[in-house]
């Protein structure tokens, strides 16, 4: 079994699984199964049946059910309220799907295949104009009203303290000592004082599509989505978009214009402006814990998981010395 259908246990040929999904959500004949190779946690392929493409996640093993349904229901109130994401579809009423397969269990939602590239398949970054657009549809995102269920994200920001008392010994003793000063930091914030809003939490370059006729750009993946200081989104967007890592003047500019675009639909505090340059070195300190511990310790030497900590490293040094 392969590293991604152990995170399932899927043990069928995976057109069999395809094809009761095809049955109930009529969506035609079976033809094909296309495995989308990016992502750490979740199952996700490109299903083809005679009415078009669709895509599909399968929720993993690690994933309770009530965890499965939570994080559906994160992609179907941000597509009814107008945000720039795939249309989920339900069957009866029901956007999360369940059947059972010789003895296992699948969770499973389907949404809208959108005929277009990510940004991290094309090793490129956003436009300053599609920055622009990413900056004001993340902050639409972060007004809606809508506080889900508290799920832990490993990787998320407000999460730095408990992963940095587990992980910070197993990193390299040059990133350890910039770390323990992003930590120091950290503690200096008052989460209390920030705004909160819904947040994406993970709008980077793998899960920001443009589609190839229109251009226009789609958010997806809403695994790691939460209640939270809004500006987590405008950190983790920040470093992944417009952080370019050999031009500082450039990467200066881009973080101006993104943070503007994102203020004229909702403006910044003081205070949040303050600790946004503070979340902005704690992204790429936990990015490089998180990256570490899935090299070390869960033998993940993916070339994506190898890019993230690379680039994680060098960011958090670029927004050390260069960035203050």
């Amino acid at each position: 079994m392969l590293d991604f259908e152990k995170r399932i246990n899927l043990n069928v040929p995976l057109e069999k699984l395809s094809q009761i999904v095809c049955e109930n959500y009529k969506l035609g004949k079976f033809l094909d199964n296309q495995l989308i190779v990016i992502g750490y946690e979740d199952f996700n392929y490109i299903l083809t049946t005679e009415k078009g493409k669709f895509v599909v996640k399968v929720f993993s093993n690690l994933r309770s059910d009530q965890d499965a349904l939570e994080l559906t229901m994160r992609g179907v109130t941000a597509y009814k309220n107008g945000i720039s994401t795939p249309k989920i579809y339900d069957v009866d009423g029901n956007f999360l799907f369940k059947t059972k397969i010789e003895e296992n269990n699948y969770r499973l939602l389907v949404m809208d295949y959108i005929d277009g590239t990510d940004f991290y398949s094309t090793g490129t970054l956003p436009s300053d104009e599609e920055l622009s657009i990413i900056a004001k549809e993340l902050a639409r995102l972060n007004k809606l009203e809508y506080q889900p269920p508290f799920i832990y994200d490993h990787w998320a920001i407000v999460n730095f303290e408990n992963e940095y008392k587990k992980y910070i010994d197993i990193v390299e003793s040059e990133d350890k000592k910039l770390i323990e000063n992003v930590y120091k930091d950290f503690l200096n914030c008052d989460l209390s004082k920030l705004d909160y809003g819904f947040v994406h939490g993970d709008i980077i370059v793998t899960n920001v599509i443009k589609e190839n006729k229109s251009g226009k750009l789609y958010f997806i993946d809403f695994s790691v989505s939460n209640y939270l200081p809004r500006i987590v989104d405008l950190a983790v967007s920040i470093c992944d978009l417009c952080l370019e890592l050999s031009n500082i003047d450039l990467a200066k500019r881009k973080i101006n214009l993104f943070v503007n675009s994102y203020e004229s639909i909702s403006p910044l505090s003081n205070y949040e402006k303050e600790c946004l340059n503070v979340f902005l070195r704690v992204h790429q300190a936990i990015t490089i814990l998180e990256t570490t511990k899935e090299k070390l310790l869960n033998n993940n030497d993916s070339e994506e998981n190898d890019d993230f900590l690379r680039k994680s490293r060098l960011g958090l040094r670029i927004l050390l010395n260069e960035l203050n």
